[in-house]
C-alpha cells in the first residue's frame, strides 16, 4: 500500500493502516487456487467484512471481486 490518505484527503491512522494492510493480505489469500475449499470460502468472506470496514471509513473504493 502506497497512499497516505484516504478518499477523502485525510492522513491515515496507524489504524487504517493496518485494516488496508489486512484486506490486501486476505485479497491476496482469496486469490489462491490452493486452498481448500473450506479455508478460501473463509477467507473471502472475512476479506468482504474487511472491505465493508475499509469502504465505510473511505479508505478504499473498489469491489471485493472475490467470486
Amino acid at each position: 500500500m502506497t497512499t497516505k490518505t484516504d478518499l477523502l484527503g485525510n492522513a491515515l491512522s496507524k489504524d487504517d493502516v493496518e485494516l488496508l494492510d489486512l484486506y490486501a493480505r486476505l485479497k491476496a489469500l482469496s486469490a489462491r487456487t490452493d486452498l481448500p475449499p473450506v479455508a478460501s470460502a473463509n477467507c473471502k468472506q472475512a476479506m468482504v467484512l474487511l472491505w465493508n470496514a475499509c469502504n465505510d471509513l473511505a479508505l478504499l473504493y473498489e469491489e471485493p471481486g472475490c467470486d
